[in-house]
């Protein structure tokens, strides 16, 4: 079977592109998997959510540095794959949230707990 060279070329770029995003793709997924090694499965997290969400519902069931414990390793969680996830995400947008973010920093939202959780555990 003979193939133009015009054919030949229009497939080589179609597969080049195909490979590209191949390897993008195994990149992103790389870096997901990377993320929850490093901080937890998907499980732990739905279920560190879930027991924050009983310790709201219900008042004075759990001490409120351990509730806190549990909705940052949930924040850490979910800022650990923020950056594949929102590869795509237009730039203006993308500064909207950081910015949003910057001012209601982790620090700030659990910071004071964790020096009084400390205390408490002792």
């Amino acid at each position: 079977m003979i193939v133009s060279k015009k054919k030949y070329d229009f497939l080589l770029d179609r597969y080049e592109q195909a490979a590209s995003r191949a390897d993008l793709l195994e990149r992103q997924l790389a870096e997901l998997n990377g993320a929850i090694e490093k901080h937890g499965t998907p499980y732990k997290c739905i279920l560190e959510c879930r027991e924050a969400a009983m310790a709201v519902s219900t008042p004075g069931s759990e001490l409120v540095w351990l509730t806190l414990e549990r909705l940052a390793f949930i924040d850490r969680w979910v800022s650990a794959l923020l950056p594949p996830l929102t590869r795509r995400m237009p730039d203006r947008e993308l500064l909207v949230w950081e910015d949003m973010l910057k001012t209601r920093s982790a620090d700030h939202a659990y910071g004071m707990v964790r020096g009084k959780s400390q205390g408490e555990k002792q």
